[in-house]
Protein backbone atom coordinates (compact mmCIF):
# COMPACT_ATOMS: atom_id res chain seq x y z
CA UNK A 1 0.00 0.00 0.00
CA UNK A 2 1.47 3.51 -1.08
CA UNK A 3 1.19 5.77 1.69
CA UNK A 4 3.08 9.12 1.98
CA UNK A 5 3.89 11.70 5.07
CA UNK A 6 2.19 15.16 5.16
CA UNK A 7 4.15 17.98 4.06
CA UNK A 8 3.78 19.56 7.60
CA UNK A 9 4.75 16.31 9.36
CA UNK A 10 7.33 16.22 7.01
CA UNK A 11 9.16 19.46 7.42
CA UNK A 12 7.81 18.86 11.56
CA UNK A 13 10.80 15.85 11.47
CA UNK A 14 13.52 18.04 10.84
CA UNK A 15 12.82 20.91 13.43
CA UNK A 16 13.59 20.61 17.34
CA UNK A 17 11.23 20.22 19.69
CA UNK A 18 9.26 17.64 18.19
CA UNK A 19 7.48 14.83 20.73
CA UNK A 20 6.36 11.39 19.35
CA UNK A 21 3.10 9.61 19.79
CA UNK A 22 1.45 6.68 19.19
CA UNK A 23 -2.33 6.85 18.52
CA UNK A 24 -4.75 3.99 18.63
CA UNK A 25 -8.03 3.51 17.47
CA UNK A 26 -9.88 0.18 18.47
CA UNK A 27 -13.55 -1.26 18.18
CA UNK A 28 -15.31 -3.30 20.52
CA UNK A 29 -18.57 -3.96 21.14
CA UNK A 30 -19.77 -1.59 23.03
CA UNK A 31 -17.51 1.61 21.95
CA UNK A 32 -14.80 2.59 20.02
CA UNK A 33 -11.74 3.37 22.17
CA UNK A 34 -9.74 6.57 21.46
CA UNK A 35 -6.12 6.14 23.36
CA UNK A 36 -2.29 7.21 23.21
CA UNK A 37 0.55 7.38 24.88
CA UNK A 38 0.92 10.06 26.26
CA UNK A 39 -0.56 11.33 29.40
CA UNK A 40 -4.43 13.37 29.38
CA UNK A 41 -6.85 14.07 26.72
CA UNK A 42 -5.27 14.80 23.00
CA UNK A 43 -8.20 15.40 20.36
CA UNK A 44 -7.73 14.83 16.60
CA UNK A 45 -9.97 14.00 14.01
CA UNK A 46 -12.97 15.07 16.15
CA UNK A 47 -11.93 12.58 18.80
CA UNK A 48 -10.85 12.65 22.44
CA UNK A 49 -7.75 9.95 22.58
CA UNK A 50 -7.09 9.00 26.21
CA UNK A 51 -3.87 8.99 27.68
CA UNK A 52 -2.46 5.82 28.69
CA UNK A 53 1.09 6.82 29.15
CA UNK A 54 3.34 4.06 30.71
CA UNK A 55 0.36 1.31 30.91
CA UNK A 56 0.32 1.05 27.49
CA UNK A 57 2.58 -0.83 25.22
CA UNK A 58 2.73 -1.61 21.54
CA UNK A 59 5.11 -4.05 19.89
CA UNK A 60 7.07 -3.99 16.73
CA UNK A 61 5.89 -2.95 13.87
CA UNK A 62 6.87 -4.57 9.99
CA UNK A 63 6.34 -4.11 6.96
CA UNK A 64 7.67 -5.69 4.20
CA UNK A 65 7.86 -6.10 0.49
CA UNK A 66 6.76 -9.24 -0.04
CA UNK A 67 3.24 -10.48 0.17
CA UNK A 68 3.01 -11.37 3.68
CA UNK A 69 0.38 -10.72 6.43
CA UNK A 70 2.21 -8.55 9.10
CA UNK A 71 0.60 -8.43 12.75
CA UNK A 72 1.11 -6.17 15.44
CA UNK A 73 0.28 -6.80 19.56
CA UNK A 74 -0.87 -4.00 21.66
CA UNK A 75 -0.80 -4.22 25.44
CA UNK A 76 -2.86 -2.60 28.31
CA UNK A 77 -1.74 -3.20 31.54
CA UNK A 78 -3.23 -2.29 35.57
CA UNK A 79 -6.66 -2.83 35.04
CA UNK A 80 -8.13 -4.02 37.96
CA UNK A 81 -9.10 -7.99 38.23
CA UNK A 82 -12.94 -6.84 39.09
CA UNK A 83 -12.98 -5.55 35.35
CA UNK A 84 -11.40 -9.13 34.06
CA UNK A 85 -14.96 -10.40 33.03
CA UNK A 86 -16.19 -6.75 31.49
CA UNK A 87 -12.97 -6.62 29.68
CA UNK A 88 -13.10 -10.02 28.39
CA UNK A 89 -16.68 -9.85 26.98
CA UNK A 90 -16.49 -6.41 25.71
CA UNK A 91 -13.61 -7.81 23.15
CA UNK A 92 -14.68 -8.37 19.91
CA UNK A 93 -12.51 -10.27 17.20
CA UNK A 94 -12.43 -9.17 13.73
CA UNK A 95 -13.47 -5.26 14.87
CA UNK A 96 -11.42 -2.42 12.65
CA UNK A 97 -8.13 -0.96 14.53
CA UNK A 98 -5.67 1.65 13.41
CA UNK A 99 -2.74 2.31 14.94
CA UNK A 100 -1.12 6.29 13.97
CA UNK A 101 2.28 7.73 14.40
CA UNK A 102 1.67 11.53 14.72
CA UNK A 103 3.86 14.34 16.26
CA UNK A 104 3.41 17.01 18.99
CA UNK A 105 4.74 20.24 19.33
CA UNK A 106 5.46 22.04 23.33
CA UNK A 107 1.27 22.46 23.38
CA UNK A 108 0.67 19.07 22.74
CA UNK A 109 -1.02 20.14 19.48
CA UNK A 110 -0.29 17.35 16.30
CA UNK A 111 1.64 18.75 13.91
CA UNK A 112 0.30 17.57 10.27
CA UNK A 113 -1.52 14.60 9.56
CA UNK A 114 -0.53 11.38 11.65
CA UNK A 115 0.74 8.65 9.86
CA UNK A 116 -0.94 5.50 9.70
CA UNK A 117 1.56 2.79 11.13
CA UNK A 118 -1.12 -0.11 11.08
CA UNK A 119 -4.66 -0.99 10.01
CA UNK A 120 -6.34 -4.09 10.54
CA UNK A 121 -8.72 -6.18 12.67
CA UNK A 122 -8.70 -7.15 16.25
CA UNK A 123 -7.57 -11.50 16.38
CA UNK A 124 -7.36 -12.93 19.70
CA UNK A 125 -7.08 -11.15 23.16
CA UNK A 126 -4.38 -13.15 25.66
CA UNK A 127 -4.58 -11.90 29.49
CA UNK A 128 -1.75 -12.50 31.85
CA UNK A 129 -3.35 -11.95 35.79
CA UNK A 130 -1.32 -11.02 38.74
CA UNK A 131 -2.28 -10.21 42.18
CA UNK A 132 -2.78 -6.98 41.88
CA UNK A 133 -3.45 -6.18 38.37
CA UNK A 134 -4.14 -7.88 35.16
CA UNK A 135 -2.26 -7.34 31.58
CA UNK A 136 -4.56 -7.96 28.76
CA UNK A 137 -2.56 -8.01 24.80
CA UNK A 138 -4.91 -7.96 21.67
CA UNK A 139 -3.37 -9.55 18.55
CA UNK A 140 -3.79 -7.39 15.52
CA UNK A 141 -4.47 -8.99 12.33
CA UNK A 142 -3.53 -7.42 8.22
CA UNK A 143 -6.80 -7.91 6.59
CA UNK A 144 -4.12 -9.68 3.86
CA UNK A 145 -4.21 -12.67 6.46
CA UNK A 146 -7.83 -13.28 5.73
CA UNK A 147 -6.21 -14.63 2.00
CA UNK A 148 -5.10 -17.16 3.80
CA UNK A 149 -8.35 -19.02 5.12
CA UNK A 150 -10.53 -20.85 3.18
CA UNK A 151 -13.90 -18.98 1.87
CA UNK A 152 -17.02 -20.86 3.20
CA UNK A 153 -19.28 -19.46 0.51
CA UNK A 154 -20.74 -21.58 -1.37
CA UNK A 155 -22.17 -21.56 -5.55
CA UNK A 156 -25.64 -21.93 -5.00
CA UNK A 157 -29.13 -19.67 -4.83
CA UNK A 158 -29.46 -20.29 -1.24
CA UNK A 159 -26.17 -18.86 -0.01
CA UNK A 160 -26.05 -15.85 -2.55
CA UNK A 161 -29.85 -14.83 -1.24
CA UNK A 162 -28.02 -14.60 2.25
CA UNK A 163 -25.94 -11.84 1.00
CA UNK A 164 -27.90 -10.68 -1.82
CA UNK A 165 -31.81 -10.94 -1.41
CA UNK A 166 -33.67 -11.61 -4.49
CA UNK A 167 -30.60 -12.14 -6.63
CA UNK A 168 -30.81 -15.29 -8.66
CA UNK A 169 -27.61 -15.36 -10.23
CA UNK A 170 -27.46 -18.93 -9.06
CA UNK A 171 -30.79 -20.07 -9.66
CA UNK A 172 -29.84 -22.71 -12.21
CA UNK A 173 -26.09 -23.50 -10.94
CA UNK A 174 -27.49 -26.37 -8.65
CA UNK A 175 -29.27 -27.98 -12.01
CA UNK A 176 -25.78 -27.77 -13.54
CA UNK A 177 -24.54 -30.70 -11.53
CA UNK A 178 -26.95 -32.90 -12.67
CA UNK A 179 -26.50 -31.94 -16.41
CA UNK A 180 -23.84 -33.97 -18.92
CA UNK A 181 -22.53 -31.62 -21.28
CA UNK A 182 -21.48 -32.96 -24.63
CA UNK A 183 -19.15 -30.56 -26.38
CA UNK A 184 -18.43 -31.20 -30.05
CA UNK A 185 -16.38 -29.82 -32.70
Amino acid sequence: MSRSISSAMLSSLTSNGIIPAILAKIAFQSETVYVWTGVGSLSYAGNTYVGVGSFGKIGRVTEGTDLQAYGLTISLSGIDPTLLNECMTDVQLGAPVAVYFALLDQNASILGTPYTLFSGIVDKPTVKAGIDEITISLSLENRLANHQRASCRRYTAADQNLYYPGDTAFNWVEILNDQALRWTP
